[in-house]
């Protein structure tokens, strides 16, 4: 069972992914909690406060499915690891990954601080360092780890991006055999 701040958060989500920052307020949050408006302020003092909570729990969550990609044997297959990590962390947090990735808003209208900053940019910093690891290691050829590791992302977040807005059809199984097949298709121009 849910504790109340975690009422909380995943309310604020769905509203966010609902109607955007200019459609939530802490009264709708409540409302959707389950909780008295005076509650929520037991748990967070703004409407700032509880989005930039929410965002960081998506990207810690982001985090807990790729950080296991480091136990790969080698650079390539820790690269492969992170990939479905990716697959599975889209999948599996959908809201999640439809808030950190797909909703540009979502960052816009709020002064985003310094842990949120930390947050974003060391799932960014892991991707590089996985493709940075392939060039080293003589697996990638000789090239800029941050625009492979940006072209790599985009490729996913594009792919999931056309997943989730319906634009092809088919199970989860039908789209993890397009995803791996559109990963290796990359893969393949940056082997060595």
């Amino acid at each position: 069972m849910l504790d109340t701040k975690d009422k909380i958060l995943m309310a604020a989500c769905d509203i966010y992914l609902d109607q955007g920052t200019k459609g939530m307020s802490m009264r709708k949050v409540a409302s959707k909690a389950g909780i008295t408006p005076t509650a929520i302020y037991r748990h967070f003092d703004s409407k700032e406060t509880l989005h930039q909570q929410v965002l960081i729990d998506g990207f810690r969550a982001f985090g807990s499915y790729l950080y296991p990609a480091l136990k790969g044997e080698t650079p390539l297959e820790r690269l492969h690891l992170a990939a479905e990590a990716f697959f599975r962390f889209a999948t599996e947090q959908a809201r999640y990954y439809e808030l950190l990735f797909l909703t540009m808003e979502a960052t816009d209208e709020i002064n985003v601080d310094k842990i949120l900053k930390r947050e974003a940019r060391s799932s960014y910093e892991f991707m590089i360092e996985r493709v940075r690891e392939c060039i080293d290691s003589g697996a990638f050829s000789d090239d800029d780890p941050e625009e492979i590791a940006m072209l790599l992302l985009s490729v996913c977040n594009g792919f999931f991006g056309l997943y989730v807005s319906k634009k092809f059809e088919g199970d989860s199984a039908d789209m993890k055999k397009k995803y791996d097949r559109a990963y290796q298709r990359i893969l393949k121009g940056l082997l060595a």
